[in-house]
């Protein structure tokens, strides 16, 4: 079964392209959506709530507009019966996720052995199209950053929402960081948190090509450049602390 998670901030004009392609994408599968419902005050919460049904669930976050919050409970209810081998997919709801990749990177932890799999715009035949100049590079260092202070195997892309985890692999980080631990970054940061702090869990981390086309999203960014530069400077010292602390308690263990 394919469980998907979206945040759901002020996403009236993109909802429907993305409920509406998910169940043509799943028809005949077993899927359920999950969307998390993060404070908007633009009509997405009437919208979801008119599309609730036996395969979509709303939930929300305690705190708006808080990342890791979002990603925290959208986790977590994703969790609730799901079996070990059950795919979890967290994609944004902007309709910048490509709903084609969803089955193969499915496939790819179903079949192929991976426990998580990313959408890299770094992997050959993966790019950015129609993405505006200043993200471009703060993109880049971003992510060259966080390769550069925790190498997570062949791993390039550590700041896209898009992915796919095998449900045991979230369920173990769950209950090793407790419920409220998992992720503690409150920004967008929090897609390279959970990443580092998954691959303590597992190594069969692989990426497939993703072409990221900004063109498709309606509405503005909710991205703050300045705001999340600051975030990724605390966010690698607490992972450093984190990491070292992890290590050291495995060592207790053997």
């Amino acid at each position: 079964m394919i469980h998907f998670i979206f945040p759901v901030f002020n996403e009236k004009e993109n909802l429907p392209g993305l409920i509406a392609g998910i169940r043509r994408t799943m028809a005949g599968r077993p899927y359920r959506m999950v969307a998390v419902n993060d404070g908007s005050t633009d009509g997405s919460l009437e919208y979801l709530k008119d599309q609730q049904g036996g395969d979509l669930l709303i939930t929300g976050s305690v705190i708006n507009m808080n990342i890791g919050a979002v990603f925290s409970a959208g986790i977590d209810e994703a969790l609730v019966g799901a079996a070990d081998d059950d795919v979890i997919v967290i994609m944004e709801s902007d309709q910048t996720s490509e709903q084609d990749l969803v089955l193969p990177m499915a496939e790819r932890i179903t079949r192929g052995g991976a426990d998580i799999v990313v959408a890299s715009r770094y992997l050959a035949g993966g790019r950015y199209v129609n993405f505006p100049l200043p993200r471009l590079v703060f993109s880049h260092c971003a992510n060259r950053l966080m390769r550069a202070f925790f190498p997570v195997g062949s791993v390039q892309d550590y700041t896209i929402f898009f992915r796919a985890y095998r449900a045991s692999v979230l369920g173990k980080a769950s209950v090793c960081f407790g419920p409220f631990g998992l992720i503690q970054s409150k920004g967008f940061v929090a897609n390279a948190e959970l990443l580092v702090k998954l691959s303590l869990f597992t190594d069969r981390i692989v990426e497939i090509p993703f072409v990221y086309n900004y063109g498709k999203k309606k509405g503005a960014s909710k991205i703050n450049v300045l705001r999340t530069i600051n975030e990724y400077f605390t966010l690698i010292n607490y992972l450093k602390r984190i990491l070292l602390k992890y290590k050291m308690l495995v060592g207790r263990v053997q």
